[in-house]
C-alpha cells in the first residue's frame, strides 16, 4: 500500500532556510540521481489553483515552484547553499508575497529527464547539507463520496490482488446511467 506523500510548504523551508544558511542544498531525484551541485535557480512562481473534482467540490491553494537550472558541465567547487536562497527570496519577497501554507515544487529537468514539477517528498541533514528528495506526484480523485471512486488506498491492495473492482453510490454523479452494469467513473 502506498503511504500518502505529505507535501513540504514554504513556511517549513522558510525554517530551514533561517536555521541553517551554511548547509549545501542538494537535491535527490529519480534512483538516487542528483541534480549537479552548482545549479542555479531560475525563478520563484507562485501559483494559484483553483479546482473544481469531479464531484463539483470547489478548491484552491498556492504553490511556490523554485525552477532549477542544472549546468552542462559540473563543478563540485561551486556549491548552492540555503543562504543564497534565503539572499534571493529577500529579493522576491519585495515583489511578491509567498504564502506561509504554500506547496514547494521543484521544477527541474535536463539532458536526460523531461522538465517537470517534483513534490518534496522528504528532506533531511545529511552531514553538511540539507537534502530533498523529490518525487513525481500521482493523480487520485478527491470526490470519492459523491464520485463513487474508491481512494487510492482502498485501490492498492485490490489491484495488488489483481482485482478491478469499482462500486457506485446511490449519491454517485457518475452512477451507470443504464441498467447495464457499466463501470462508475469521473464524469
Amino acid at each position: 500500500m502506498e503511504v500518502k506523500m505529505e507535501s513540504l510548504t514554504w513556511i517549513k523551508f522558510k525554517q530551514q532556510m533561517e536555521l541553517y544558511p551554511d548547509l549545501e542544498l542538494k537535491f535527490i531525484y529519480h534512483n538516487d540521481q542528483t541534480i549537479f551541485p552548482n545549479f542555479h535557480i531560475t525563478e520563484f512562481k507562485l501559483a494559484t489553483i483553483e479546482a473544481v473534482d469531479c464531484g463539483g467540490n470547489l478548491d484552491s491553494w498556492k504553490e511556490i515552484i523554485l525552477q532549477v537550472l542544472e549546468p552542462k558541465d559540473k563543478a563540485e567547487n561551486d556549491r548552492f547553499y540555503l543562504g543564497k536562497i534565503g539572499n534571493i527570496y529577500s529579493k522576491v519577497a519585495k515583489a511578491i508575497t509567498i504564502p506561509d501554507d504554500a506547496i514547494l515544487r521543484i521544477e527541474f529537468g535536463n539532458q536526460t529527464t523531461a522538465m517537470r514539477q517534483f513534490f518534496v517528498s522528504e528532506t533531511q541533514i545529511n552531514g553538511s547539507a540539507y537534502v530533498m528528495h523529490l518525487k513525481d506526484g500521482a493523480t487520485e480523485c478527491k470526490a470519492t463520496v459523491s464520485c463513487g471512486k474508491p481512494k487510492v488506498d482502498e485501490v492498492m491492495p485490490l489491484q495488488l490482488a489483481g482485482i478491478q473492482k469499482i462500486e457506485t453510490t446511490s449519491t454517485s454523479c457518475c452512477k451507470p446511467s443504464n441498467e447495464k452494469k457499466e463501470k462508475a467513473g469521473c464524469c
